[in-house]
């Protein structure tokens, strides 16, 4: 029964993975009206930490770095670190240690304090 529920969870996850960068291929989040808007933006002005992210995942996923790097510089670099992170989190008993380092509250300050620079750099420099 647990088993099947798990797998079951794991078929979702791939089919909603699955479905999410076929939208993002094939469609691009500048040139269209219902996707998503940053409500930060919208009423700020600023730009929150994660504006440009839906376009840097299209330019990714055409194979444009350039234009990944543009949208959103400090997610493309976070890519990594938020995938082992994942695979931490789906998997703590089968990797214990790496759960515990990345989810440790140092990694987790450092992260939280890298996007607060990240937010104020975007806004004052580019």
């Amino acid at each position: 029964m647990i088993r099947r529920l798990l797998s079951f969870r794991v078929i979702a996850l791939i089919v909603v993975l699955t479905v999410g960068i076929a939208v993002y291929f094939f469609v691009d989040p500048a040139e269209t009206s219902w996707m998503p808007q940053c409500v930060f933006r919208r009423i700020t002005g600023l730009d929150c930490p994660g504006c440009g992210s839906q376009r840097m995942i299209h330019a990714l996923l055409h194979g444009d770095l350039a234009e990944a790097w543009h949208q959103n510089a400090f997610l493309m670099l976070s890519l990594p670190y938020l995938a082992v992170l994942g695979i931490a989190s789906a998997a703590p008993h089968r990797f214990p240690r790496l759960f515990r380092t990345v989810h440790s509250p140092a990694v987790i300050i450092i992260f939280a304090i890298l996007i607060i620079f990240w937010t104020i750099f975007r806004n004052l420099y580019l």
